[in-house]
């Protein structure tokens, strides 16, 4: 039986410690447009799935990324949004919704290992929609979140929105800025030649390394250039302590220096690709 109450109660609690948006949709499978078959199943993470709970946080950071003279031998991490926040955020807005559920004894299994498709989450929960760069966009922070996705079989009440909808109209400007063409045609993507998929450490094509430039993870150019992004203010406040680390680091002792050094000096998020894929971003962009 869905709980209105319980419902109401959950999300006053997640927006009351700090959970920038939230939103419910139901345990269905996923299904891209015109297939038959199952892009995922909620029910693989938890048998008794009834609910999809769908959190954002904002990582908007600096509007005016660091100078980098022509000489210096330093990588970057997308200036415009606050690597440090990720992992932290990820964890807290998990610890806020668990600890909600399971004290009314549900069940709740976070979808850390990325199970089911959190774009398609948001978008089905009415968080945001798609804009033409397949990023969500959001009607309060733009394309600047960070989804966190959990399964509960609690009898929550839930939305079921358009994952087709769009706000983008004519523009195509994230199209158009894309460095290597990544996205053919609005709302699809070519992951092979997109410059934030190579950075997770699949292969560069060699006539094309030169469109990674300095990055070391990411990319943001499509995002960056959107105009429903253009008057966000940086946040400046995280309900948790969030990493203090390099947005340029040294690239040489990146090539240097071994897995303890990474973990000092590099971001937690951006870890998650592994010391191989960064060592080998750092090669490409010396």
């Amino acid at each position: 039986m869905v709980t209105t109450l319980l419902t109401l109660e959950l999300k006053e609690y997640a927006l009351c410690h700090g959970i920038d948006l939230i939103g419910i949709t139901s345990a269905k499978p996923f299904i891209k447009k015109g297939r038959t078959e199952t892009l995922a199943d909620p029910k693989e993470l938890l048998a008794e799935a009834q609910s999809i709970i769908v959190t954002a946080f904002y990582t908007r950071g600096a509007i005016e990324a660091p100078f980098l003279g022509k000489d210096e031998l330093k990588g970057k991490f997308p200036p415009t949004e606050c690597m440090g926040a990720i992992t932290c955020m990820t964890d807290y807005y998990i610890e806020i919704i668990q600890d909600f559920l399971e004290m009314r004894g549900y069940k709740v299994v976070n979808n850390k290992d990325n199970k089911i498709p959190d774009k398609m989450a948001a978008v089905r929960a009415g968080i945001g929609k798609y804009g033409k760069n397949a990023v969500v966009l959001t009607r309060e922070y733009g394309s600047y979140v960070r989804f966190v996705s959990l399964v509960s079989d609690a009898p929550l009440v839930y939305e079921e929105h358009d994952l087709d909808a769009s706000d983008c109209g004519k523009c195509d400007v994230c199209i158009r800025s894309c460095p290597t063409g990544a996205i053919y045609e609005p709302f699809r993507v070519d992951q092979q030649l997109c410059i934030t998929e190579w950075l997770w450490g699949t292969f560069i094509p060699c006539h094309l390394r030169e469109k990674q430039e300095n990055h070391l993870f990411g990319c943001g150019e499509c995002v960056g250039i959107c105009p429903k992004n253009k008057k966000l203010i940086p946040r400046k406040e995280y309900p948790v302590r969030i990493e203090d680390s390099d947005t340029t680091p040294e690239l040489i002792p990146l090539l240097t220096e071994g897995e303890e050094y990474f973990r000092r000096s590099i971001f937690s998020f951006p870890m998650l690709a592994g010391v191989d894929a960064l060592k080998g971003n750092a090669i490409i962009a010396l």
